[in-house]
Formats: C-alpha cells, structure tokens, sequence
C-alpha cells in the first residue's frame, strides 16, 4: 500500500468513530501493531526459547529465573541447556509448589527455591489475584491491572519473603550467574539492586527484563532500564523471534508494550553477534548500534 492509499484510508477511519467498519479496522490495527512489536509471552513463540538455543554453543553453566512462576521459563532452559544449572525463585507458596512438581523430572539440576529475590532481606507481603498467578506480585497495583483486566476485584494477601542475590549467591558459593532472567511484575528494579555487587565485579553477562504497562505504575521507564545497565557496561535491545534488536534508547520505544528485553555486557561480542537480530540493517531505528 502506498503512501497516497494509506493516507486516504486514514482520511476515511477519522470521519466516524462510530462506523463499525472503521472501529473493526482500527482494532485490527492495533492488534496488528502489537504482534509487528511482538507483545507475546508465550516462550516457545516469542523468542524467550530461541534465545537460549542461541546460547547453547556458549555452554552456560548458571542461569537465575526470577519470578519463576510455574516454570516456562525454567523448563524450557532446562530442555535446552542440559548442561545448566538453573536456579528457580518463585515468592507465592501455592505456585511455588506447583513450579516444584513440574520440576521434577529434571532432579536437582533445577533448583526451586520457595522465596524472592529483592533489594533486602525479611518479610514481604505478596498480592495475588485468585485464578490467575502470571500476576501475583509485591506491588499491589500490578495485581490491580491484571485484575481488572480480567474482570476480577478479589485481591489477596500471602506473608512471604525475599533475600538480596548477592546474599543468595554467597550463602551457595555462586561465584558468577551466565543468565539473570527477572519476571516480578514490577520489582524488577528491586531484584537488580540485590545483585549490585555482582554487577560491580562484572559477575552477570546476561540480563532479561520484563517491561509493559506496569511501568505506567512503577514510573520505573524503559529509560531508567537503559540508564541502569549502560551505567554498568551493557548494551540494550529488545527480544523478538529473530533474536535481539541491540540499540541506543529512544524515546518512541517508550511503548509499554513489552514485554522482554536483554542487556549483554557490551564486552561480550561474541554473545551479542549470535543474539542479534540478524537483518538489523532493515529497521533504521536499530542502525546507530548494529555494529556492535
């Protein structure tokens, strides 16, 4: 479509609103435009499993999966990467106990741990939305979003609790992690300042985050995320099914859309060129670093 049809057909959805074929056209957009930006979180579609294939030649012998949930993530890197050692942090009881049988038949190479990852260590309330653990969380406004949007208003409240990860990675004598994968529905800036003193002796080469229309909450932007790692040495780009879009913020990617980001150790080029998205020369928008 050229850019006079594409003109004309923006002429014709702004003269009525209320024109079902214009609203029916303007949600297919919408829907268009957020699978184009791949706000999808299913692992095995998304690129979350891709990614760690990419990694398989790497050899990775830690990876951390915080905010584990049932266990996707973990199992699909425990399939993947039957070399790791993957570390399964899960702060809600019920599901933690759910990620524990659907752990099993990997034995002690995926470890559950029934507790969060934070900036301190104690007591913590978590607040859960009956029927629907991708949203429980330490922050009762991430709850509240998911919660409406399935058309439920109970929230509750579990007691849990939560350690620091450089004090996790002490007590078990963990001297680097090769994957810090973070999911806490808005904590995540929490979770990162627990591992600062990993991050100062260069310990983490790789970091997923989770961002999206929480963030509207945690005023915690996509900007303090690239400020946060490039701070500490790494580069930044969004995760798509063809691998990762490694570029300089911006502010139009300031979306909330989501949902998963790396950050890689700028001085790892080798783990950068065989995550990168390989046809990058395609988006202007990721040309400033495609010669990372």
């Amino acid at each position: 479509m050229g850019p006079e049809n594409r003109a004309w057909l923006a002429r014709w959805m702004m003269r009525d609103r209320s024109d079902p074929h214009a609203r029916a056209f303007a949600e297919f957009a919408q829907q268009s435009i957020e699978a184009w930006k791949n706000r999808q979180y299913d692992v095995d579609r998304n690129g979350e499993t891709a990614l760690l294939a990419a990694l398989a030649p790497f050899r990775p012998g830690v990876l951390f999966d915080v905010g584990a949930n049932i266990g996707d993530w973990s199992l699909a890197a425990a399939r993947v990467l039957p070399e790791a050692r993957i570390h399964a942090f899960e702060i809600t009881p019920a599901t933690a106990a759910t990620l524990t049988g659907n752990a099993a038949p990997f034995g002690a190479r995926l470890a559950i741990h029934p507790f969060g990852l934070g900036d301190h260590d104690g007591a913590i309330t978590v607040y859960v939305s009956p029927r629907d653990n991708t949203a429980n969380s330490t922050l009762r406004d991430a709850v509240v979003i998911s919660a409406d949007a399935n058309g439920r208003q109970t929230i509750e409240e579990v007691a849990a609790r939560i350690t620091t990860g450089d004090g996790f990675l002490d007590e078990h004598g963990i001297s680097r992690v090769d994957f810090l994968k973070i999911d806490v529905e808005g904590a995540e800036f929490s979770v990162l300042r627990g591992f600062e003193a990993a991050f100062t002796r260069q310990a983490i080469d790789l970091v997923q985050f989770e961002y999206g229309e929480i963030n509207l909450k945690t005023r915690d932007f996509l900007e303090d995320y690239y400020k946060f790692f490039t701070e500490r040495g790494f580069v930044v780009g969004k995760l798509y099914p063809e691998g990762v879009i490694f570029k300089d913020y911006d502010l139009a990617d300031e979306d909330f859309l989501g949902p998963n980001y790396i950050a890689c150790r700028a001085e790892r080029a080798d783990l950068i060129a065989a995550l990168r998205f390989p046809d990058m020369a395609r988006y202007p928008a990721a040309r400033a670093n495609s010669a990372m």
